[in-house]
C-alpha cells in the first residue's frame, strides 16, 4: 500500500544502532518489538488517514510545560480539529480543569478552542490507558494520529526506575494506533539521547557534529550516560527504537528529538528544568561558577511545540528524526552581569558550598548528582550552543513555515520580565537588577580583555567620569527611574561599552582607519518634529551619500569584517540583531505614531556621542536636572573627538565595498545644536541644515514623545513639570544654537535654514533648493528613488496611526511659548531666515 511504502521508505533512511544496548534496555525493545509484532498482526490491513484529514488527535502530556503548549498549537493550526487528552483526574471535568489550568498559567488560555478539546480521565501507564473496552474501541475508530509527549523528566534517576513511566507506556500508545488502523504516531524525544549535546559539545566533544538522521552511538552513551545515575536517554532510545520497528507495520511515525526548551518566548519558564534550577542557585546564593554561560541553548518551548504542529500536519512529511538547533545567535555573547546581575565568580567547589549551605531551600538540592556529572562539561569553559553542530536539515526541509527563534536576548528579556510580574508564581529568589558603576567598570574591564584592547584607550578617564555621573542621576530619586527596568538600562550601558571596545579593536587591527578622512559631512540639526528625519531618509536614496542605517549604531562593528560583501547586505546579522533588540525592548510599541523606527533606514547620530555617556539624549530618557547642569558646564571636544573617531571607521568600512562610489556623510540629531562649537572645532569643514517649524507647533509633540519615552522606564511625572522642564531645555538649546550663528558670521555660508511647511508643501522643490545651495546636481536615478520612497512613506502615513498632543496638556500656552523662543524668533525675522516659520 502506498503509506506502509512511505513509511518504510522513511524507515531505511535511519542507519541502524551501532553498538549493543545494555541488557536491560536490550531486553525492553525485544519486547517492545513483540508486543508490536503481536498488535499488526491482529489488525486490519488499511491506509492510515492522511494529514490533511486529520479530524482528531491524541495528546498525552497535555498538562506539561510543552504539553500544553503543543495543544494549543495543534487547534490553531487546524481550525477542524479536535484534541483528545488523556489526564490523570477524578472524572472527565477535572482533566479539562486541570487542562485549562495549565493554559492558563502559561497565559496561552483561548476560549475559542476549548470546546474542541476532548479531555478524558486516564492513566497511560496502564493497559488501554485504563479506559472502559468500549471507551477505547471508540478511540481507536476515531483517532487519526497520537502525540506522545507524556513522560518523566527527572534525567537523574536510574532506568529501571523510569521503565514503567517512559518505556512501557508506549505500549497503550502502539495499541491504539494499530487498532481498527494504522495511525499517525509523533513522538517527543530529546536532543540529550546524544552525549556531545548533553555534555555542550565541551571537551572530548569539541569537534563533534550530528549528522542528518543519525542514530546516537552506544558505546559513547555507556561512558556518559550511567545506567544507574541517568537512565532518561536511555528510555528515550528504547522507544524510538521500537518505534522504527512499528514502521515495518504501517504505522508513520516521526521522532522529534526536541531541545533544551526550558522557557517560552513570552518569559514562561519550567521551574523544574535543572538548567533553570541551575540559574535560580546563582541567584539564590549571588555566586556563579567558572565557565558559567547563558549562551548554551536558548530554544524557545513554544517555538518548538508549533514546529511539531506545522510538520505533523504537512501532508508533504518526508523524514522520519528531526533534529532540533536554533539559528546561530544574534550579536555578541551575553551574560547575567549585562543586565545588571552582578554575580561573583567562584569555583565550582565554593559555589556547590554556598548552595549546599541553602540546604532544601536550595533551588539544586536533591540534583547534586547530576550536577556533579555534568559540571566538568557545562563550566568547564567550552560549553558552546549547538547550532552550528546539530544538522537540522529534516526540521528545515519539513516544517512549512520559516521558524521564528527568538535571539538569546529576547529569551533572557523576557524571562526577567515574566519573573518580576508573576513573583507570587515563582517559587524561587527573583533576580533583581542593579545600576552598579563599579559593576560596570568590573564589565568594561572584561570586554577590553574579550577584545584584547588597552583599558585606558577604550575607556579613558573622561569616558568613565561621564559614566561615573550617569548612573548616579539615573539612579537618584527625581530621575524617577523605575528599579524593574534597570536591566534594560543596564544592558544599554553595556551595549555602550561593548561598542567602545570593538570600534577600538578593529582600529588597532586596521591601523589606516586613523587615516580616513571625513570631508565635509552634513548635519541636519533642526529640533525634533520639524521635518528632520523626513528629510535625512528623502536625501539617503541619492547614492552620492552616506547615511548610516539603524543597526549600525546599535552594533558598529560585523563580526568577521566582512565589508565588502556582507556589509549592508539584506544578510548582514546586525540587522536581525537590531530588530530583536528594538522588539523585546518595547521601544518600537512606544514610537507607533510618534517616530517610525526602522533598523534599515537612517537614524541620529546621537548613538556616536552617547558612547561617550556624556550626550545630552540621557536628558530625554529621565529627569536628570544635576547631569544636564553637567553637560551644560562641560566641553564637549572629547565627545565629538570619540564620534569623530567612529565616522573615521564607519568611512573606512564604506570604503571596503567593491565598486563603491565615494560618498558624502549626511546626519542628523537636533541636539548638535547644544555643542555647536565642539562640532565645528572637530569638523572645520561641515555644512549645516536647519529644519524651523513654529514652537507652538512643536513642544505638544515633543512632550508627548518625552512622556512616552521615559514611560518605559520612569514613573510619571506631573505634566505641568514636564512641560516646563522640556519649555526650558528645547528654547535654550535654540537660543544657544542663534547666540553660535550670530557670532560665527563667516559659516553662513555653509547653513541653510528650511521650512517644515515648505517640505511638506513641496519636499522635492526642497531637495532642489538644498541642492543648489551646495552646489550638487541632482542625479535622475536619485530623484526617481525619491519619488518612489516619498510615495511609500505617503502609504504608509495614511494608515499609521496619527500622534495626538496638545500643548494645553502639558499646562502651556501659546504666549508661554512665544516668550521661551522669542530669541530664536526674533532671528528668524531677519533677511533670508524670514520665511523659516512661515
Amino acid at each position: 500500500m502506498r503509506h506502509v511504502s512511505e513509511s518504510d521508505t522513511l524507515r531505511r533512511e535511519v542507519p541502524p544502532l551501532t553498538g549493543t544496548l545494555p541488557p536491560q534496555c536490550r531486553h525492553d525493545v525485544d519486547s517492545l518489538r513483540r508486543f508490536i509484532d503481536e498488535a499488526s498482526s491482529r489488525s486490519r490491513a488499511s491506509a492510515p488517514v492522511g494529514p490533511e484529514d486529520f479530524r482528531e488527535v491524541l495528546l498525552t502530556g497535555a498538562t506539561g510545560f510543552l504539553g500544553r503548549f503543543l495543544l494549543r498549537d495543534l487547534l490553531r493550526r487546524n481550525p477542524n480539529l479536535t484534541v483528545t487528552c488523556i489526564v490523570r483526574a477524578d472524572d472527565s471535568d477535572h482533566a479539562l480543569a486541570r487542562i485549562q489550568l495549565a493554559l492558563e498559567e502559561a497565559e496561552i488560555e483561548h476560549d475559542e478552542l476549548v470546546p474542541r478539546i476532548r479531555a478524558l480521565m486516564g492513566d497511560i501507564h496502564s493497559p488501554r490507558f485504563g479506559l472502559e473496552p468500549h471507551l477505547f474501541a471508540d478511540l481507536c475508530q476515531r483517532i487519526d494520529a497520537v502525540y506522545h509527549l507524556a513522560a518523566s523528566l527527572t534525567v537523574a534517576t536510574p532506568y529501571v526506575a523510569l521503565r514503567r513511566t517512559n518505556v512501557f507506556s508506549i505500549r497503550g500508545v502502539l495499541d491504539l494506533c494499530l487498532t481498527t488502523r494504522p495511525k499517525h504516531l509523533f513522538f517527543a524525544s530529546t536532543m540529550g539521547v546524544f552525549p556531545e549535546y548533553f555534555c555542550g559539545f565541551a571537551n572530548e566533544y569539541s569537534g563533534s557534529r550530528i549528522a542528518h538522521q543519525v542514530q546516537p552511538d552506544i558505546a559513547s552513551m555507556k561512558r556518559a550516560f550511567p545506567l544507574g545515575l541517568l537512565g532518561y536517554p536511555w528510555t528515550k532510545v528504547v522507544v524510538e527504537q521500537a518505534l522504527l520497528h512499528a514502521t515495518r507495520a504501517g504505522v508513520p511515525v516521526a521522532l522529534f528529538r526536541l531541545p533544551h526548551a526550558n522557557v517560552a518566548s513570552t518569559g514562561f519558564g519550567n521551574a523544574d528544568d535543572v538548567a533553570v534550577r541551575t540559574v535560580a542557585s546563582v541567584v539564590d546564593v549571588r555566586r556563579m561558577p567558572e565557565g558559567f554561560t547563558l549562551q548554551w541553548s536558548q530554544a524557545a518551548a513554544d517555538v518548538v511545540t508549533d514546529t511539531m504542529a506545522a510538520i505533523s500536519l504537512n501532508p508533504d512529511r518526508r523524514f522520519t528524526i528531526y533534529h532540533y538547533a536554533e539559528d546561530p545567535p544574534l550579536g555578541p555573547e551575553m551574560r547575567l552581569s549585562d543586565f545588571g546581575l552582578y554575580y561573583r565568580t567562584v569555583s565550582y567547589e565554593a559555589f556547590k558550598r554556598a548552595c549546599l549551605a541553602r540546604g532544601e531551600r536550595s533551588p539544586l538540592h536533591g540534583f547534586w548528582g547530576l550536577i556533579d556529572h555534568g559540571a566538568p562539561y557545562w563550566f568547564g569553559g567550552s560549553a558552546t550552543a549547538p547550532y552550528h553542530r546539530v544538522c537540522s536539515r529534516a526540521l528545515r526541509a519539513d516544517c512549512p513555515d520559516p521558524i521564528p527563534w527568538p535571539s538569546a536576548y529576547t529569551m533572557l528579556r523576557r524571562s526577567l520580565d515574566w519573573l518580576r510580574d508573576h513573583r507570587e508564581r515563582w517559587p524561587y529568589r527573583i533576580p533583581e537588577s542593579r545600576l552598579d558603576y563599579d559593576g560596570l567598570v568590573r564589565r568594561a574591564e572584561s570586554l577590553a580583555c574579550e577584545y584584547d584592547v588597552p583599558f585606558d584607550v577604550a575607556f579613558p578617564a573622561w569616558k568613565l567620569e561621564g559614566l561615573r555621573r550617569l548612573v548616579q542621576a539615573v539612579t537618584a530619586s527625581e530621575a524617577g527611574a523605575r528599579t524593574e527596568r534597570y536591566d534594560y538600562i543596564a544592558f544599554d550601558l553595556t551595549r555602550r561599552l561593548r561598542n567602545n571596545a570593538s570600534l577600538e579593536a578593529e582600529r588597532q587591527r586596521y591601523p589606516e582607519i586613523a587615516e580616513q578622512d571625513v570631508r565635509r559631512p552634513v548635519f541636519i540639526v533642526g529640533i525634533n518634529r520639524t521635518g528632520t528625519t523626513f528629510l535625512h531618509r528623502l536625501m539617503s536614496r541619492d547614492p552620492r551619500f552616506w547615511t548610516l542605517r539603524g543597526y549600525e549604531y546599535v552594533e558598529p562593528v560585523l563580526a568577521g569584517g566582512d565589508y565588502a560583501t556582507l556589509a549592508g547586505s539584506a544578510d548582514d546579522p546586525r540587522r536581525a540583531f537590531a530588530e530583536e533588540l528594538l522588539n523585546a525592548s518595547g521601544i518600537l510599541d512606544m514610537f507607533k505614531g510618534v517616530h517610525h523606527f526602522d533598523v534599515n533606514e537612517p537614524e541620529e547620530d546621537l548613538g556616536l556621542l552617547r558612547m561617550g555617556f556624556a550626550a545630552w539624549g540621557a536628558t530625554v530618557w529621565f529627569h536628570i536636572p544635576d547631569f544636564a547642569r553637567w553637560l551644560a558646564g562641560r566641553d564637549m571636544s572629547e565627545s565629538y573627538a570619540l564620534h569623530r573617531r567612529a565616522m573615521q571607521s564607519y568611512t573606512y568600512q564604506r570604503r571596503q565595498r567593491p565598486g563603491r562610489r565615494e560618498g558624502q556623510w549626511v546626519l542628523k540629531a537636533p541636539f548638535h545644536l547644544f555643542e555647536l562649537e565642539a562640532l565645528i572645532k572637530t569638523y572645520p569643514d561641515a555644512l549645516f541644515i536647519q529644519t524651523h517649524r513654529e514652537p507652538a507647533q512643536v513642544m505638544g509633540s515633543w512632550n508627548s514623545l518625552v512622556d512616552r519615552v521615559r514611560s518605559l522606564s520612569c514613573k510619571p511625572r506631573a505634566l505641568d513639570d514636564l512641560g516646563l522642564e522640556q519649555l526650558e531645555f528645547m528654547s535654550r538649546m535654540l537660543n544657544e544654537a542663534v547666540d553660535f550663528r550670530t557670532s560665527h558670521p563667516e559659516l553662513e555660508d555653509r547653513w541653510l535654514d528650511v521650512s517644515f511647511y515648505d517640505l511638506v508643501e513641496d519636499p522635492m522643490a526642497v531637495v532642489a533648493h538644498v541642492y543648489d545651495r551646495f552646489g550638487w546636481a541632482p542625479e535622475p536615478e536619485a530623484v526617481a528613488a525619491m519619488d518612489e520612497w516619498r510615495e511609500v512613506q505617503a502609504a504608509h502615513r495614511q494608515k499609521a496611526k496619527r500622534h495626538k498632543y496638545d500643548i494645553a496638556d502639558y499646562g502651556l500656552t501659546r504666549e508661554m511659548i512665544d516668550a521661551a523662543f522669542a530669541r530664536y524668533r526674533e532671528f528668524l525675522s531677519e533677511g533670508d531666515r524670514r520665511a523659516s516659520l512661515l
